[in-house]
């Protein structure tokens, strides 16, 4: 019995240990206008989160030796709220994934280092302005989105809105022809994905397609060619698209975020690990 006790206490341990927040930096800021960039050096041995809120960044361990930071250095503070807010990894054996985005919360980027020992790791975040921009130029005092959200038509019941389509600039721009919305574009790398066999592929140029009707389409050039997504709009959150869609053998709920009223600046679905950015 005691025994046994002994290993359930190991157990315990191990596991509120594997969480542990285990390094701490605060930024160093160099200086520089312009657009908001920081950049991230650290060291991991197996898996790590690294959280990044404004000049502070920590790093949590969920298995292998204590994981820390080498270096952490921006041009300013990365406020509350960035607007256009990209991650880029530069380099490490393994994996690095942005897995929450900075809206009322840090940024979250997970790291997952497949053999043994310890890898350095380097990745980029990029932001365009922000604190208490973003989304919050498109709130009416009420702290409801009505331009194009669920108070002013949108996408707000079967049917998918009146005859405006998107409504009020986020819809009627030069990206939409007879209220459809569409977009292309992207560059070499600006993704990934895992396919069906669980192997990580690269997303280069993306294009989409949402009909007044509600009807997506969604495709990504790749190093394997070309993948497509089909289905439906299910709802809109400001500047925000969700759909279930599927093809090319996978399926899921994908999430497109613009930041205009004809491109494109984030697409994700998390059933596959995707993550694009324009």
């Amino acid at each position: 019995m005691t025994f046994r006790i002994l290993i359930l206490s190991a157990i315990v341990v191990s596991n509120i240990w594997g969480q542990r927040v285990t390094d701490r930096r605060t930024a160093d800021i160099r200086g520089g206008g312009g657009d908001g960039k920081c950049t991230i050096e650290v060291v991991v041995d197996d898996v790590a989160e690294v959280e990044i809120r404004g000049r502070e960044a920590t790093i949590r361990t969920f298995s292998g030796s204590p994981a820390s930071f080498r270096r952490f250095q921006c041009n300013q503070e990365m406020p509350t709220r960035p607007n256009d807010f990209r991650f880029q990894g530069i380099d490490g054996r393994g994996r690095q994934d942005l897995v929450r985005q900075p809206n009322f919360g840090p940024a979250v980027i997970r790291i997952e280092d497949p053999k043994g020992g310890t890898e350095g790791y380097t990745f980029d975040i990029f932001w365009r302005g922000g604190s208490g921009g973003g989304y919050d130029r498109d709130r009416n005092d009420s702290g409801r989105y009505d331009r194009g959200g669920y108070n002013s038509g949108g996408y707000n019941r079967p049917g998918y809105g009146n005859s405006s389509g998107w409504n009020n600039g986020w819809g009627s721009g030069s990206g939409w022809g007879n209220n459809n919305f569409r977009f292309e574009g992207g560059r070499n790398g600006a993704g990934s994905y895992e396919d069906r066999y669980g192997e990580r592929r690269r997303l280069d140029a993306a294009r989409v397609l949402i009909e007044n009707s509600g009807v997506i389409v969604v495709a990504f050039q790749s190093d394997r060619g070309r993948i497509e997504f089909r289905g439906r709009v299910e709802r809109r959150d400001g500047h925000r698209v969700f759909a279930q869609v599927e093809g090319s053998g996978m399926n899921g709920n994908i999430e497109i975020e613009m930041n205009s009223p004809d491109s494109v600046r984030q697409i994700t679905m998390s059933s596959i690990r995707l993550s694009w950015f324009n």
